[in-house]
């Protein structure tokens, strides 16, 4: 692993931003290749009704993991402005504490998820024709969620001090398993739905252990030097691969260990971090119910709808995440110009990059969706090219969102971002369904809850991110 991880405090920032983005780009389309690979096979072998079963509970499922994962942004941020800074000592404690944090809240997760299933799935209203598959798929799901919390935490802190390339690498692996075992379970067996979840928590479990074994036992990157040894910190390597074993790795994982002040430092930043991620799933669930209400083709239709936008969500996300890594890094290291022009050069590659996948969605969604389904099922085709005609104007838009959301997690701030995304994404959708919906009751008027929720999202945090760029980040102090 040595050379893998990035300084970008210094160096060309399109440069420093495309080599850390294009890995945590391909690792998000190979972990989003779980879902898509299920949803192909599951489409030639268990039909629309199998593809039903997966999305009709696709943000009920993404919202523990979302707040987890916003936990873990919290940590993450805190080690990548510590890896600025290098006050590499706290990094330690840090990185060891979130781990045990992330285990016992993804065991308490999964008993919570697995006894409270059925509850679930009567409050979203799962036609009946899919409940029983569709139970047994949330079920194994939380079985497998702690693997998944500890992978994306794992992850979160290689890519903190700028090694985006190992995770990429342990996914790439992990998904060929994937589509082995789900063949096999699948194709084979014929287990439907209930196959699909046993492959992919198979598939992240491999990946967990992985991340963890790199995070242990490369002693190469992973031991931290006394900061009392490094006079010149920004001369002295992060980490030094001379160090005794006394000294141990970046964490231990028995016994756990959790450092209090750590824990509150990862909270404050968490927290809110968590809730604003799962602020899109609750007002999801709301937009899901009514679609689910609409009948198994609407629910298949947008189900496919998701498999083929999810290039924009992810590069879009990627970069956030890069921009929010870079952010933190430089704002750790007091360069607030780097900081600004950095967020300028993501909000250009971004809105490139959307605006292409928007005019090939627009224009071959009906070609490429037949991919997905059955010949038998294709009378849903004319509905999914209706819906991507509706929405594909209209991504760009939640560009500007999340980079500058990425940007402003980066300086330490995130309480008042959660504001942000409770008005812009969950109230306004929420207010569309409960006002809107009800006096013009179709697909797309439900739907029109994103454009919505994007546009006032965008306006917000352009009007707080130029507050944030007069008052912390001004060029004059570094």
């Amino acid at each position: 692993m040595e050379g893998r991880n990035l300084d970008l405090t210094r160096g060309g920032i399109w440069k420093q931003l495309i080599l850390f983005f294009l890995p945590i780009l391909a690792g998000s389309i190979f972990q989003q290749l779980y879902t898509t690979v299920d949803a192909v096979i599951i489409g030639q072998f268990a039909g629309k009704s199998g593809l039903a079963a997966i999305d009709s509970v696709h943000n009920l499922l993404k919202l523990p993991l979302n707040f987890f994962t916003g936990l873990s942004a919290g940590a993450t941020i805190l080690v990548s402005q510590l890896f600025g800074g290098k006050q590499l000592r706290r990094l330690t404690q840090v990185a060891r504490t979130a781990i045990a944090f992330s285990f016992a809240g993804g065991v308490l997760l999964s008993i919570l998820g697995i006894v409270f299933a059925p509850a679930c799935l009567d409050l979203l209203e799962v036609p009946q024709d899919i409940y029983s598959q569709t139970l047994s798929y949330v079920r194994i799901y939380f079985f497998g969620l702690s693997v998944s919390l500890l992978y994306n935490l794992g992850a979160g802190i290689l890519r903190a001090v700028g090694n985006s390339r190992t995770p990429f690498s342990i996914l790439l692996l992990s998904c060929s398993l994937n589509l082995v075992l789900d063949l096999f379970f699948v194709g084979f067996l014929r287990l439907g739905a209930s196959g699909a979840a046993a492959t992919t928590v198979l598939s992240q479990t491999v990946s967990a252990l992985l991340i963890l074994y790199v995070l242990i036992k490369s002693s190469d990157q992973l031991r931290i030097r006394d900061h009392a040894q490094t006079p010149d910190p920004r001369t002295a390597p992060a980490f030094d691969p001379s160090l005794s074993q006394k000294r141990g790795s970046l964490l231990r994982l028995f016994p756990f260990r959790i450092h209090r002040e750590s824990l509150l430092s990862i909270l404050r930043l968490g927290i809110p971090l968590g809730l604003q991620s799962s602020f899109y799933p609750i007002a999801n669930m709301m937009i899901q119910t009514s679609i689910n209400a609409t009948g198994t083709d609407s629910i298949a239709a947008w189900a496919l709808c998701g498999k083929l936008d999810f290039l924009i969500w992810l590069s879009t996300d990627a970069l956030a995440a890069a921009i929010s890594t870079f952010a933190a890094q430089n704002y750790g290291a007091k360069h607030y110009r780097r900081i600004q022009k950095g967020v300028a050069s993501g909000l250009f590659i971004t809105s490139g990059i959307v605006a292409l996948l928007s005019i090939l969605l627009y224009l071959f969604s009906g070609t490429i969706g037949k991919l997905f389904l059955h010949p038998a099922d294709h009378d849903i085709l004319p509905l999914v090219v209706s819906m991507m005609h509706f929405l594909a104007p209209f991504y760009l838009l939640y560009v500007f969102g999340e980079i500058l959301s990425g940007a402003i997690r980066g300086t330490g701030e995130t309480f008042l971002p959660m504001l942000v995304s409770l008005l812009g994404t969950c109230a306004a959708r929420i207010l569309w369904i409960l006002f809107v919906v009800p006096g013009h009751p179709s697909i797309l008027v439900i739907l029109g809850s994103y454009p919505v929720s994007w546009f006032l999202t965008a306006l917000l945090f352009s009007i707080y991110y130029l507050y944030i760029r007069r008052t912390r980040l001004l060029p004059s102090r570094k």
